[in-house]
């Protein structure tokens, strides 16, 4: 069969659930934006791989084992969460009994992912580009081989585990799930599910951990529209979120009481801020739960900031706390350094039309680059 077929997945912000969501089955809610990463998949006679990801200067070339979708080609550290993901699915494709032929794939993101190389870096605005770049792969070659996405959850559950894969099995998947379904609410599978995968997997492994039941939960749950997004990043600063994980891990292991009382609290405040958020989606006695909204907002966000003091991890230093609060002074409803926190992003919902106030408040900063980009609902396509 002959194809040339396109897919992309959308970027994420973590609203609520910043590290407790590591813990299950606490809640979180993270939405997709409307900044994509593509991945367009055609096949090329013989048993070629080609991968290109023009925007990192990257074109690497070997073969495809045509009866089990093995890969042999070197890639480099840059491109080895996309070279992952390509076998992960050529190999789920190859067990459904799809005999695979020859294919070129390429990738690249939209601008407000910035990948830009600055001093010798890759600069990103923290929007997920290797949760994007992973389920647009992988939902491009079940496109190509017509294979069904969502029986069984397949695109995400394969998405989870390349990222797991290639990354060593680090973090909840939120990210994933996102980039797979759209705006959610979530919480996290066991982690034994992915560590227990056979690092010399089959096929037939791949199968089974498909159609498998994961004790993951994810509900479709739109951003209330009396909110408009402001997001921004900072400029050549970042946060390693897989460093943050280390560290809140550590302080974990040497104190797992303290660590268990303050994770119950900020999930307790991400509920009450989930069940004010329900409310305003039917527009129900808006200014009340406006209010509610933002009190647990906030208190979830301050005791984030708390994890980070224990955790000795700059989630929130006091000058990003004042960033904040000024924020809010400035027509921030809410406002937050998202996901893993620390000089990534930050990002703000605002009522009215108060997100042009703050927009200009924000462009007043010469160390944060405001972005134009809007929640959207829908994943992977």
């Amino acid at each position: 069969m002959n194809f040339e077929v396109s897919a992309k997945a959308p970027g994420k912000i973590l609203w609520l659930g910043g590290y407790s969501v590591l813990e299950r089955p606490n809640i979180s809610f993270v939405t997709a934006v409307d900044a994509y990463v593509h991945a367009e998949a055609k096949s090329i006679d013989g048993n070629i791989i080609r991968i290109n990801v023009p925007q990192l200067d990257k074109n690497i070339s070997g073969s495809i084992n045509v009866d089990t979708g093995v890969l042999s080609v070197e890639a480099p550290k840059e491109i080895l969460l996309l070279k992952t993901s390509i076998e992960v699915a050529l190999r789920y494709v190859s067990g459904k009994g799809v005999r695979l032929q020859g294919m070129q794939i390429t990738t690249h993101n939209d601008q407000a992912f910035s990948y830009t190389i600055t001093n010798g870096k890759i600069a990103k605005s923290g929007l997920g580009s290797s949760a994007a770049v992973t389920v647009a792969a992988i939902a491009a070659i079940l496109k190509a081989y017509e294979l069904d996405k969502s029986e069984n959850d397949a695109l995400h559950k394969l998405a989870q585990l390349a990222h797991s894969i290639a990354t060593g099995k680090v973090g909840s998947g939120f990210d994933i799930a996102a980039a797979a379904h759209g705006t959610i609410l979530y919480s996290r599978y066991s982690p034994d599910i992915v560590k227990g995968f056979p690092a010399n997997y089959s096929n037939k492994d791949l199968l089974e951990i498909v159609e498998k039941k994961w004790d993951y939960e994810i509900e479709k749950f739109n951003m209330p529209n009396i909110f408009t997004l402001v997001f921004a990043n900072f400029i050549d600063e970042g946060m390693i979120t897989t460093a943050a994980i280390g560290s809140v891990s550590k302080f974990k292991e040497k104190n797992p009481d303290k660590y268990g009382e303050l994770m119950k609290k900020i999930n307790e405040e991400n509920e009450k801020a989930i069940v004010a958020l329900r409310s305003l989606d039917y527009r129900e006695d808006v200014e009340k739960n406006v209010n509610q909204f933002r009190d647990a907002f906030n208190k979830g966000r301050i005791l984030t900031k708390q994890l980070g003091v224990l955790s000795q991890v700059s989630i929130e230093d006091d000058d990003l706390t004042r960033l904040i609060e000024e924020s809010v002074l400035n027509g921030a409803c809410v406002a937050k350094l998202p996901g893993a926190g620390g000089r990534d992003s930050i990002a703000a919902l605002c009522l009215d039309r108060d997100d042009q106030k703050l927009i200009g408040f924000w462009n007043s900063k010469k160390s944060i680059s405001v972005l134009n980009i809007k929640v959207i609902n829908q994943g992977a396509i």
